[in-house]
């Protein structure tokens, strides 16, 4: 989809929605960082679609060296106090950074955006900056529901779970399909308040069935999670 629609979608209206309606990545953050436990330096991480840097600010709390990306003149008009060097104009297509610059790459609801011909240079983008091993964050409509094909025109790519698959082995990434990456123990803490007390390796072993059975729960409902990592 042509970049100037865009900008003039996400204008002051969308930003300030998305403010009453942001959900802390929390959850995803600690994922990662157990994954990277032995990474003997910091975690670099980019934001593709950052909107005015709710999750680089998140990221920062975490120690984590964050950077976004975004194309809406609103948005890089806006973004949040002391963040305003970690962010820079860019798409999913056009990303201004150096091959294997980072770790990890988080693209939340920006692919279903992008014109289906522009699909293999965005994943050839997304596999250039980032390094060997590094790690893929993406959340997309998910086709096989209906109501993402009319509730948002500005949604011109939307795939089923196995389209999204075929594409990153294409482009050199191996993809876990129906699987939500993310620290279950940590979400529940986040969304009821509810912390349990168990050592995340412990926590992690026994969450790994479920990550793929919520994610095959998802995978027939509104929204896909890819979580993937660059060979």
């Amino acid at each position: 989809m042509k970049e100037t629609f865009l900008r003039r979608k996400y204008d002051n209206n969308y930003y300030k929605f998305l403010k009453s309606h942001w959900f802390p990545k929390f959850h995803m953050i600690k994922y990662v960082q157990y994954l990277m436990k032995n990474k003997n330096k910091n975690i670099k991480w980019l934001d593709i679609g950052c909107s005015i840097g709710y999750l680089i600010q998140e990221l920062l709390d975490n120690k984590i060296q964050a950077y976004g990306i975004d194309i809406s003149i609103v948005a890089l008009g806006n973004i949040l106090l002391g963040l305003r060097q970690r962010v820079v104009a860019g798409s999913i297509v056009h990303i201004p950074y150096k091959t294997e610059t980072f770790d990890v790459v988080s693209a939340f609801d920006v692919i279903e955006h992008i014109h289906p011909q522009e699909t293999e240079l965005a994943f050839r983008e997304l596999n250039r900056v980032l390094k060997t091993g590094g790690y893929l964050f993406l959340t997309t409509p998910n086709s096989k529901y209906m109501g993402n094909w009319i509730y948002d025109l500005t949604h011109i790519n939307v795939r089923p779970p196995m389209y999204w698959k075929i594409m990153l082995k294409k482009h050199g990434f191996k993809s876990k399909r129906e699987y939500i990456p993310s620290f279950l123990k940590y979400y529940i803490k986040q969304r009821y308040n509810f912390y349990i007390p168990i050592p995340n390796k412990l926590c992690f072993f026994f969450e790994e069935p479920l990550r793929f059975i919520f994610g095959k729960i998802f995978s027939w409902r509104s929204r896909l999670y890819i979580f993937a990592k660059k060979l």
